[in-house]
């Protein structure tokens, strides 16, 4: 055995192995085809070296012959597994180039075989060779055939079609696989065709060494494919650590994340997820399934808000309550977004749902404080209005007092003076509905109870309000003026609520004008319609104003400048505001006094006046 026997045997086995390796990863990579590639070129090469070494071995023309003129099989099989490798690869070159030259090689090995004598090249001699380690070779005499100018003219355009894919990708910035890759092809395509050009010419006395030249340019692929492969590792690592940290960031959060594919409607959720619906994890889920664990109150809401991310931009977000197996209530809040196909369908929807029962009731419990802390601040605005109401009332019960004295006189007379009497009676009627308005005024302001929206006309509003004010303005000397627009939008919120905002404003304009002299007391109240289409609701006073160092702390809880005050007058009524989607600032005038401004959202088209 001497070394030729054992060198080109290595050289196959050595890309064998690398074929065998990349076959598997082409087979299980989500980038198979290059890997593909380069497995077919290392088995080709493989080969090669297998036609090489039984070249240098034969001793008969005619078998050399037929050998050489099949070698010429695996060798077309490399080219075109290079070129392919290259056009995947890289993704870049002039694909014309690549067809043109696969396929004039391709052509040119089909004509040499099917072609009664060979048409590439043909040998016809041979000569032994011995080595300075006394190892004797074969070495033939070459005749080029008539198509042996087009085989090199096809090897020109496969190289030019790698050197022109190197050249886009070394500008794309990707430099060393470039260089590595589209050098490495480049130089030892040369190598190999010079080097069997200097054989076959007989300048140089050695064996064919295609399959060494080959070998470098399967290692110079097998190289950047191996960095790939690394990083692709590393890259699953480093999405294997993320995963374990998004888990626990979401198992902290008690978030779950799902995806629902529409065409097989099959919803993939994560642990997290099914343990938030209360669902096993082996239990399949689809759509009508999905419905069912959702509240039959809610049902309707969630398939709105689906159907509008479908017609929609695709965003996915509502919140709705499921009936745990237990019959526990549960609240969920759902983010999604919808991939769409070419023609705008809807192929999936994937996003994330949160356990938010905590927050809900929190929520209702901030709501239950607000409201009582609002009934409290109406019982405490109606102890200020008591003196004024008493006023009011004392009136009409005292006429009614008086007529009622009168009308006994007149049935004493003989006869009884009906006319007076009827008279009489209508007095008191008019008199007890007046007493019965204030009184219904007094209890509507006084009721706890939760909001209830409903479309409101501001006018009628604050002309409530007003009546209801008016007395106790009179007994501080205090003249409001009304200037109503016609023609406003309605409102949607809480009559009593909004009452309770006005009420408050014009309290704290006569409180601040306790001090100014009487022909000076003015509260303005306006209202009118916003550029934003909004109804704004204005109270003004020609009191001292605000300091504009307390100013930006007006609406805070507890900040108050009255010697007896609570603080939660302004607070509630930003809350109450706020909660109709509104919103309150005050300034000073720049004539004096301090305005407050209650900026409320139109609810319908319908006018009032």
């Amino acid at each position: 055995m001497n070394w030729m026997t054992i060198v080109w045997p290595m050289l196959a086995a050595a890309c064998l192995t690398l074929a065998l390796i990349h076959v598997r990863i082409a087979f299980g990579d989500g980038r198979r085809l290059p890997h593909l590639f380069f497995s077919l070129a290392a088995v080709a090469v493989a080969v090669v070296s297998g036609f090489e070494l039984t070249l240098l071995r034969t001793d008969e023309l005619v078998r050399y012959q037929t050998v050489l003129r099949w070698a010429v099989v695996p060798i077309g099989i490399m080219v075109a597994s290079v070129t392919g490798f290259v056009w995947t690869f890289f993704g870049t070159g002039r694909k014309w180039l690549a067809m043109a030259g696969v396929g004039l090689n391709l052509l040119c090995q089909f004509a040499n075989l099917v072609a009664p004598v060979p048409v590439v090249r043909q040998a016809i001699a041979l000569h032994q060779v011995q080595t300075c380690g006394g190892v004797w070779f074969t070495v033939p005499t070459i005749v080029n055939g008539p198509w042996n100018i087009v085989e090199l003219f096809s090897v020109i355009l496969v190289a030019a079609f790698v050197l022109d894919a190197s050249v886009q990708l070394w500008k794309k910035g990707e430099r060393r696989r470039a260089a590595i890759v589209g050098g490495g092809i480049i130089f030892f395509f040369c190598a190999s065709r010079g080097h069997a050009i200097l054989v076959e010419q007989g300048i140089v006395q050695t064996p064919y060494l295609v399959s060494f030249a080959f070998l470098g340019v399967i290692i110079a692929m097998g190289y950047e494919l191996s960095a790939d492969v690394l990083r692709a590792a590393t890259l699953a690592r480093r999405l294997r650590e993320s995963e374990r940290h998004s888990d626990l960031a979401a198992h902290a959060a008690a978030l779950g994340f799902w995806t629902w594919n529409l065409s097989r409607d099959e919803i993939w959720a994560s642990a997290n997820a099914r343990a938030i619906f209360g669902v096993s994890e082996d239990e399949p889920l689809g759509y009508p399934g999905f419905l069912n664990l959702v509240h039959p109150e809610d049902r309707d809401a969630v398939r709105n808000a689906i159907e509008q991310a479908f017609a929609g931009s695709g965003d996915y977000q509502t919140a709705y309550r499921v009936q745990l197996p237990t019959g526990q209530l549960r609240w969920i809040a759902a983010h999604g977004r919808t991939e769409f196909d070419a023609n705008h369908n809807p192929e999936f929807m994937s996003g994330a749902v949160m356990d938010i029962t905590d927050r809900r009731q929190s929520e209702l419990e901030l709501q239950q404080l607000r409201s009582q802390l609002a009934h409290a601040g109406r019982v405490s605005v109606m102890g200020q209005l008591a003196a004024a109401l008493a006023h009011e009332l004392n009136q009409p019960l005292g006429a009614i007092l008086s007529n009622a004295e009168a009308a006994e006189l007149f049935l004493e007379q003989n006869p009884p003076a009906l006319g007076e009497l009827r008279d009489i009676l209508a007095d008191i009627r008019k008199d007890d509905e007046r007493a019965s308005e204030v009184i219904r005024r007094m209890r509507s302001l006084l009721r706890r109870q939760e909001m209830e929206r409903q479309p409101l006309a501001v006018n009628p509003l604050v002309e409530d309000v007003f009546r209801l004010v008016s007395a106790d303005a009179a007994l501080r000397r205090i003249t409001i003026a009304l200037e109503l627009s016609a023609n406003l939008r309605t409102i949607q919120g809480d009559r009593i609520h909004v009452q309770q905002v006005v009420l408050n404003l014009i309290l704290n304009a006569m409180e601040a004008m306790a001090k100014s002299s009487v022909g000076d007391r003015r509260i303005t109240v306006q209202t009118h319609q916003t550029s934003d289409d909004d109804v704004e609701i204005s109270v003004a006073d020609s009191g001292p104003g605000i300091e504009p160092a307390i100013l930006p702390r007006l609406f805070e809880p507890f900040f108050t400048t009255k010697p007896n005050g609570m603080g939660m007058g302004l607070a509630i009524c930003q809350r109450i505001v706020e909660a109709h989607a509104g919103r309150i600032r005050a300034e000073n005038q720049p004539a004096g006094g301090a305005a407050f401004h209650v900026t409320l959202p139109a609810g319908t088209a319908r006018k009032q006046t």
